[in-house]
């Protein structure tokens, strides 16, 4: 995330350069860029504050963080997000390390889906039963060929060790799209 932050920054410093030197309405399209660069950058930030924080320790705050997160993502995508949880999430604590490995395997998901799977619909569905949790998120796109999964880079493989060191199962599947399953015990 470091990387990131630096590199929004420095974009935002260039593209500022960029519009002083310019006169005219081709100001418009480097100002433009620099508020949607800042935008970005500020997300990043508060993703990065929101991780570090122990007063977001809770199952519930990571539910209701990666629903907001994920409904402003698919936002004028053309891509419908649903998520659904329970009414009723039970008071967890959940350690910074589990939430913050959590929403990245989250966040890569849905970059995959955004990227890869030409889909129109996305839905994400959380479970609280038998002290575990479960997580769906299902696309209706064109599916993952299994057999070439190298075609998504390490994204894949950092998933499964993330989801691995905080002891959750990461499962993918065809299912009229892909269906990508995270479950486990992430009490602390």
């Amino acid at each position: 995330m470091h990387d990131d932050l630096g590199a929004g920054v420095t974009s935002i410093r260039l593209y500022s350069e960029l519009a002083k030197s310019k006169t005219g309405n081709i100001i418009i399209t480097e100002v433009d860029k620099i508020s949607s660069l800042a935008d970005e950058l500020l997300n990043k930030m508060n993703a990065i504050i929101w991780s570090m924080s122990s007063s977001y320790d809770t199952l519930e705050n990571l539910v209701i963080y990666i629903r907001s997160y994920a409904l402003e993502y698919f936002e004028n995508t053309g891509i419908d997000c649903r998520v659904i949880f329970p009414d009723n999430l039970p008071h967890l604590q959940v350690t910074g390390q589990v939430r913050r490995n959590f929403f990245l395997v989250i966040k890569e998901t849905l970059n995959n889906i955004l990227k890869h799977s030409k889909a129109s619909k996305v839905e994400i569905v959380f479970r609280y039963q038998s002290d575990k949790l479960e997580l769906n998120i299902h696309d209706n796109g064109v599916g993952i060929d299994l057999n070439n999964i190298r075609q998504f880079g390490n994204g894949l493989q950092n998933i499964k060790k993330r989801m691995q060191s905080i002891g959750i199962e990461f499962l993918i599947e065809n299912r009229n799209g892909t269906l990508v399953t995270l479950k486990g015990k992430i009490n602390a």
